[in-house]
């Protein structure tokens, strides 16, 4: 991280002005060295599912989501100094950050599951419910990007996605896709490093394999092979929303 973005904390935390930290671009930010670094200092554990599904339901709307994910950027920026990771996040944003106070209550009530070996796995979690609730709301999270990652899906990749969400539990593998092509698809020179042509798959998995995070055996088995990274933003969004409806109404085609 830069001295502008290590400056950006302190005046967040020291003049009580949270909302600051929102004006940085996702894609003017190194989060994988960030990431990297952060868990250099302190071990890091994947949230479990049903932590994940517990904060997906008590932070129920999209101010909430943003809110809490401009705290969890807040806290990796601390952590890339070192930190325990058995301590809850609650503890360190009151003890050691001194600014519970100006933190809604229910928001820190969701964030007091999780400790700081959590806070990369909360913020996979957070940018991914943002983008959801935006989904939800109309409104497009991956606004800029190029157009040769925008491509829709036909009609047999529907059916087949649908088939693949249908089995149930793919959460991770839809915050891994969401979070590489948050992280890696919205700069111009994308083009260059990830071939439009190349498969999601192979691509998503690649990706995991470098963080050393491993692939689910339902992606090697039922993620269909077939889609492309051209239609990377629309199957996860597809997914998504295939998933959405099967835990409310049923598939709604």
């Amino acid at each position: 991280m830069g001295s502008e973005y290590s400056l950006l904390l302190v005046m967040c935390v020291g003049g009580g002005a949270l909302n600051i930290i929102t004006t940085t671009n996702t894609q003017e930010r190194d989060y994988e060295t960030m990431f990297k670094t952060v868990k250099g200092k302190v071990h890091q554990a994947t949230l479990s599912s049903l932590t994940r599904n517990a904060l997906s339901r008590e932070l129920d709307s999209y101010s909430e989501v943003c809110e809490a994910l401009k705290i969890a950027e807040l806290l990796l920026g601390f952590l890339s100094t070192g930190g325990d990771p058995m301590m809850s996040l609650v503890t360190y944003l009151q003890d050691i950050l001194k600014m519970v106070q100006r933190i809604d209550k229910h928001i820190l009530q969701a964030l007091g599951r999780c400790n700081l070996r959590h806070c990369v796995s909360l913020w996979q979690l957070l940018s991914s419910l943002r983008s959801e609730n935006m989904l939800r709301l109309k409104r497009e999270s991956f606004s800029g990007y190029p157009s040769e990652y925008l491509m829709s899906l036909t009609e047999e990749n529907k059916t087949e996605l649908k088939g693949f969400v249908s089995r149930g539990n793919v959460d991770q593998w839809l915050l891994e896709m969401h979070e590489f092509l948050l992280l890696n698809l919205g700069r111009p020179r994308a083009i260059g490093d990830f071939n439009p042509a190349w498969s999601v798959k192979e691509t998503v998995c690649a990706y995991m394999d470098r963080k050393e995070v491993e692939v689910p055996a339902y992606v090697e088995e039922r993620f269909p092979a077939n889609l492309m990274m051209s239609q990377i933003v629309e199957t996860w969004k597809y997914a998504v929303t295939a998933k959405q409806n099967l835990m409310t109404e049923g598939w709604t085609g």
